[in-house]
């Protein structure tokens, strides 16, 4: 049976891939009309940004669960074991609060935005689904800081970063 934290890895792992494929496949049809056939879809560049706006927020929540954001490791390797808990939890806690204010703040002005009614200019859709991808990123990254920090609050963790961020690390520098 698939756990909570495995249906949100398998999203946040496919979401990004389908989303960015999408949108390589759209510039590529799209730079091959214009070169060859001296056209092109007007919407593609809107569709690509707002596709990447997804990709980039969904891809850092998914990046904090899997510890590839930059941390400085050298300055808590020379503490000590309960003075490194303690400082991780605190930079924690300053993380869940800052994306919860603004992870709150982004669901507020994305249903501000539903209740206006507006559409896109070029892809002529409901502007909120494209901004939904902010409240949902933050929601996923607020997920996994709280995730982190209770692992690291009952010592299942002692580090940010975990051994799949390690492994592809190691995978680069080959």
């Amino acid at each position: 049976m698939l756990t909570l934290n495995r249906y949100i890895d398998l999203f946040e792992k496919y979401i990004i891939t389908v989303l960015f494929a999408v949108a390589t496949m759209a510039l590529f049809t799209n730079v091959v009309l214009r070169y060859f056939f001296d056209t092109g879809l007007i919407w593609v560049l809107e569709l690509v940004q707002y596709l990447f706006a997804w990709v980039v927020l969904i891809g850092a929540a998914h990046g904090v669960k899997v510890g590839i954001h930059l941390g400085l490791d050298i300055l808590l390797e020379r503490l000590s074991t309960a003075a490194r808990k303690k400082t991780l939890i605190v930079a924690i806690s300053c993380c869940i609060l800052f994306v919860g204010i603004i992870d709150y703040n982004a669901f507020v002005y994305t249903i501000k935005i539903y209740q206006w009614g507006d559409l896109t200019e070029d892809l002529q859709i409901p502007q909120w689904i494209p901004y939904l991808s902010i409240p949902i990123g933050l929601s996923l990254m607020l997920y996994h800081f709280l995730t982190l920090g209770w692992e690291i609050i009952t010592d299942q963790r002692d580090s940010i970063h975990t051994n799949e961020a390690n492994a592809a690390m190691e995978e680069l520098e080959k």
